[in-house]
C-alpha cells in the first residue's frame, strides 16, 4: 500500500515532536493525573481485569472518547489479550474483517519505535483523509476522526499496541498529549512485560500442578530444610506411611532416617546438585523408596527462580499405585527388567546388591546396565542415576 501521497513527511513530524518534548513541563493537575495513572498501571500487572479501567482513565486524562489495548503474537498476529471501549460491536467486527488490512495508521505504528506516540494528523493531511478508503469507509462512518497510538511493548514474541480516538468534531491530539503519553510509556511497557511473564508462568505452573495431581505417587517440592513449597493431591490427601509432615517439613520415619533425608536434600540443593534415593520401611513392613532430585531453576514450580529446591517422590514398590519409573520405559525404551533395576539403582544399590534383590546373577545385572547405558547415552552408573532421577521430572 502506498501512503506517501498527501502525507506530511516523517522527519518533519519527528522534529515537531522532539521540540515539544523539550518544552513540555507538566503542571500540578497533569502531575496528579500522571501519578494516579502510574499507580493504576502498576495495579494492572497482577490484576488483568484492571486494564480496561486503566484505558478509561488514560482516555479521560487526554479527552479521548474511544480506545483499545491489543496484545498480539508477532508471528501469527493472533490476539493474546485485548480491551476495547467506545466502539460498537459492528465497528469492531468491520475493522477486524475488512479494514485492519488497509489501516494506514497501523502501518505507521508498526514501524515506529516502542514508546513513541503518533497522532494521525502528524502524517495524514485533510487531502489524504478525503481520498483514503480507510477513513472514508470506516473511520468517518463510525463517528471517528482523530487518533493517537503507540506500540508500547515488544519482547520479540509478543507486542502490544494502544490507541485512542476522538469523534468527528474532536480536536487533534496535540504534542503536549503525545509527550504526556510518552512519559507513561515506560510504565506501560514494564506492566506489559510483567503481565506477559506472569501469565506464562501461571499457565506453566497450572499445567505442571494438574499433571502432578494426576500422579498416584505422593510428591513434594521442598527447600533445603525440607519445608514444603508444594505438594500434589496424593501427598496432601494421604501421603505414605514412613513419611510425615511436621511443622511444614517433610520427615522420614525411622531411626536416623530423617538425618539421611536431610543429607539428600542438602546434596540436591547444593552446587553441584546431586540426585539420590532413600529406602525406608514403614511400620507395616512395607518398603518405601524416596527419590530426591534437584528441581531446575526454570521449573514452573519454582516461584522466584532464586532459591534451590528439591523434588521428593515417594512410592511403595509393593503397592498398586502407578510406578514413577514407568516414564523411563516410554522415554528410553527400557524393558520391565531394566526398569526394576533402575528402581534399585536409584535406591543406591550396587550391582551385587541389586542382583541379590532381583534373584539374578551379577553378570545379568551388568549386562542390563550396559544395555541401559546404551539406551540412555550414559557411560557410568553415576551418570545413569542423575539422568534417571531427572527423567522423573519430565512426567510433569
Amino acid at each position: 500500500m502506498n501512503i506517501n501521497a498527501s502525507l506530511i513527511t516523517m522527519p518533519a513530524a519527528e522534529q515537531q515532536a522532539t521540540a515539544a518534548r523539550k518544552q513540555f513541563n507538566m503542571g500540578d493537575n497533569r502531575s496528579r493525573q500522571y501519578d494516579q495513572l502510574v499507580t493504576t498501571i502498576h495495579a494492572a500487572v497482577l490484576e488483568p481485569a484492571k486494564w480496561e479501567g486503566l484505558l478509561h482513565r488514560i482516555a479521560d486524562s487526554i479527552g479521548a472518547t474511544a480506545g483499545g489495548f491489543y496484545l498480539r503474537n508477532k508471528q501469527t498476529r493472533e490476539p493474546v489479550r485485548w480491551h476495547l471501549f467506545g466502539h460498537s460491536d459492528q465497528a469492531i467486527r468491520a475493522y477486524n474483517e475488512c479494514y485492519l488490512a488497509i489501516d494506514p495508521w497501523a502501518e505507521i505504528i508498526n514501524r515506529t519505535p516502542v514508546g513513541v506516540w503518533v497522532a494521525e494528523h502528524q502524517y495524514f493531511d485533510e487531502r489524504f483523509v478525503a481520498n483514503n478508503e480507510f477513513f472514508q469507509r470506516y473511520m468517518l462512518p463510525h463517528g471517528l476522526r482523530r487518533m493517537i497510538g503507540a506500540r508500547v511493548f515488544d519482547d520479540g514474541r509478543n507486542e502490544a499496541l494502544i490507541a485512542f480516538q476522538r469523534g468527528l468534531d474532536g480536536e487533534v491530539f496535540d504534542q503536549e498529549t503525545s509527550v504526556f503519553l510518552e512519559r507513561l510509556s515506560p510504565h506501560i511497557e514494564l506492566a506489559c512485560r510483567l503481565s506477559t511473564e506472569f501469565a506464562r508462568l501461571s499457565m506453566q505452573a497450572a499445567v505442571a500442578r494438574q499433571a502432578l495431581d494426576r500422579l498416584v505417587a505422593p510428591m513434594w517440592v521442598v527447600n533445603a530444610e525440607g519445608r514444603v513449597i508444594f505438594a500434589n493431591r496424593a501427598a496432601e490427601e494421604g501421603g505414605l506411611n514412613g513419611i510425615s509432615i511436621k511443622n511444614g517439613r517433610v520427615l522420614a520415619v525411622g531411626p536416623g532416617m530423617s538425618a539421611k533425608l536431610a543429607t539428600l536434600l542438602l546434596q540436591a540443593t547444593d552446587a553441584p546438585a546431586q540426585s539420590g534415593a532413600l529406602a525406608l520401611e514403614s511400620a507395616e513392613g512395607d518398603r518405601l523408596t524416596v527419590l530426591v532430585a534437584p528441581l531446575p531453576a526454570d521449573s514452573p514450580l519454582v516461584a522466584d527462580g532464586r532459591r534451590p529446591l528439591a523434588l521428593l517422590m515417594a512410592h511403595n514398590p509393593a503397592g498398586n499405585e502407578e510406578q514413577p519409573l514407568d516414564v523411563l520405559a516410554a522415554l528410553y525404551g527400557l524393558s520391565p527388567a531394566e526398569c526394576r533395576l533402575a528402581a534399585l539403582i536409584l535406591e543406591g544399590c550396587t550391582p551385587t546388591e541389586a542382583a541379590t534383590r532381583l534373584s539374578v546373577q551379577v553378570s545379568t545385572v551388568r549386562t542390563q546396565l550396559k544395555s541401559m547405558f546404551w539406551k540412555t547415552a550414559t557411560h557410568r552408573q553415576t551418570e545413569l542415576v542423575k539422568l534417571l532421577s531427572g527423567a522423573l521430572l519430565l512426567k510433569v
